[in-house]
């Protein structure tokens, strides 16, 4: 594991991740709160998964971003933009419009993301639809799997996402409740589960997390979703706690650490 040091600027930040170039058959992997990550390849391919960069949920909704701001959007142009679905601290919609200013970024949106954005006039052929079932290539070392979630009611189309990175399976969980479909053949043994542990707004508390990791025979199991928001709820030591009885393998990740990810085995 590699950690960036201590108390950087936005723009430190920014550079420290331009700079970080990882080793051949190695990707770097940034936690960014809330659900968000950054993933980087050895060629500088530059991935994005359900970044909050702002406060476009105090505005909206009345929900106060509590966590300190790593990136603003225009820091770096990214090469793709994942979002798992509609909600704004998953498609962030105060930074959308900046991703694509720069010609490049494609957004990788379900459905519900899609209303949201063209609700704003940002609808463009860098912005593509995705849903459950889908598999998607992007750059040489990640391939993506759109799989099943149950998110609610209301977000019918949110999804989870498997990534394979060489003999690597990273799955990202997305905003679900617990649900025995969710563990299947594209799922089940990942390597790297990033799970919310918030318990609210239908989703995985602690205690299901890590009951749901322990099912899935994760490799490592990193909490999402958690101090973000008052309303949200998500305490990471409890999940540690149940984790820890459930002889589950964990990883705490602090906003902006790096975790370097072989890509031919787990280190």
């Amino acid at each position: 594991m590699r950690l960036c040091k201590e108390l950087l600027t936005m723009k430190e930040f920014a550079d420290f991740i331009k700079n970080d170039i990882p080793e051949k058959n190695c990707v770097h992997l940034y936690f960014m709160g809330q659900a968000g990550f950054i993933l980087k390849d050895a060629d500088g391919f530059l991935l994005a998964y359900d970044l909050y960069l702002s406060d476009c949920c105090n505005r909206e909704f009345g929900f106060k971003r509590l966590m300190p701001y790593l990136l603003d959007a225009e820091e770096l142009i990214f090469d793709a933009v994942l979002c798992s679905h509609g909600h704004y601290d998953h498609l962030d919609i105060d930074s959308a419009g900046t991703f694509l200013k720069n010609g490049k970024t494609q957004m990788y949106v379900t459905k519900c993301g899609r209303e949201e954005l063209a609700k704003r006039s940002l609808i463009s052929d860098q912005v593509h639809l995705i849903k459950e079932g889908d598999h998607l290539q992007l750059g040489n070392h990640f391939t993506c799997d759109f799989v099943y979630c149950d998110h609610g009611s209301d977000t019918p189309y949110a999804v989870g996402t498997v990534f394979t990175i060489g003999k690597i399976r990273l799955y990202a969980v997305g905003d679900t409740a617990y649900r025995d479909a969710l563990i299947h053949e594209k799922t089940v043994g990942a390597d790297i589960v990033i799970l919310p542990i918030n318990g609210a707004f239908g989703n995985l508390n602690e205690a299901e997390g890590a009951f749901f990791a322990k099912n899935l025979n994760a490799g490592v199991a990193i909490p999402s979703h958690f101090w973000n928001f008052a309303e949200h709820g998500g305490n990471p030591y409890l999940f540690m706690q149940e984790a820890d009885k459930l002889n589950v393998n964990y990883r705490l990740m602090r906003q902006g650490e790096c975790l370097k990810i072989d890509m031919e085995k787990l280190q």
